[in-house]
């Protein structure tokens, strides 16, 4: 079942997602850290773009695509109207409505500092990706580490059925499982390793129950501390990223009710 923040997709709007993805030539879509986390506890453009109802849906989608696109050099865009994005992400009257949603999305990745817009008088913008951190210099970054997106996420049509808070735990727990300690096989995190994120507790409550009923996360409760330790119980988290492979589930057996946040 499609999120609430879009229709059914279209024959011709799955054309155009396929076409993303074959235009890519990609297996799978990296994203740095300083896109989905901050050490400083200052808001990462993730959880800056799910601020402000289903415009962040499509803000994070549209980005999340864009990236697919043009991560590598140099980097940019042409000649892709705001209807073709529409309908690719299955936006609601992509001729109209949808359109205007994907510029609005725009104009905000580009005053985030994620992208820069070069117009055309009658043509569709030019896009270029800046540094995912949004510090407004070239797409471009330094560390041995990132989040690996597969395109299953895009050809498996994930894209339509997660909302934009389950995509944002998918960012948040992959980089968890990456980064866990070897006797800590299950992660689990602390309330100063939340706010690295920055992500509201509704989106951690919302996003974690949407994956865990789409087969994509187990949250348990596990005791932390050794044996004569005080063994405080907390929620760990184990992501099933093999499972984008997959296609997604049928309503009997589970789908996404959620809105974005």
């Amino acid at each position: 079942m499609p999120n609430i923040a879009t229709n059914s997709p279209t024959a011709a709007g799955e054309y155009r997602l396929d076409r993303l993805v074959e235009r890519s030539q990609r297996r799978v879509v990296q994203f740095p850290p300083g896109f989905y986390r901050d050490d400083t506890h200052k808001l990462p453009p993730l959880a800056r773009m799910l601020r402000g109802g289903r415009g962040g849906e499509v803000r994070l989608k549209l980005y999340m695509s864009m990236t697919l696109l043009a991560a590598s050099s140099p980097h940019d865009i042409k000649g892709f109207s705001g209807r073709a994005w529409a309908s690719a992400l299955a936006l609601p009257t992509p001729e109209v409505g949808g359109a205007r949603r994907v510029a609005d999305s725009l104009n905000w990745l580009e005053e985030a500092k994620l992208i820069n817009l070069r117009r055309n008088p009658g043509m569709p913008p030019d896009v270029t990706l800046l540094h995912p951190s949004g510090n407004g210099e070239s797409y471009a970054w330094r560390g041995s580490w990132w989040i690996n997106i597969p395109v299953s996420f895009w050809t498996n049509r994930w894209i339509y059925e997660l909302s934009a808070p389950a995509v944002a735990l998918l960012f948040a727990t992959r980089d968890m499982r990456s980064n866990r300690k070897e006797e800590q096989p299950h992660p689990w995190l602390s309330g100063n390793d939340r706010k690295r994120y920055g992500l509201s507790d509704e989106t951690w409550t919302r996003g974690g129950a949407e994956l865990t009923r789409l087969g994509l996360l187990t949250i348990a409760r596990t005791p932390q501390g050794r044996d004569f330790d005080y063994q405080r119980m907390r929620n760990t988290y184990w992501l099933h990223m093999e499972r984008l492979e997959d296609p997604i589930p049928s309503p009997a057996t589970g789908g996404n009710s959620g809105s974005p946040g």
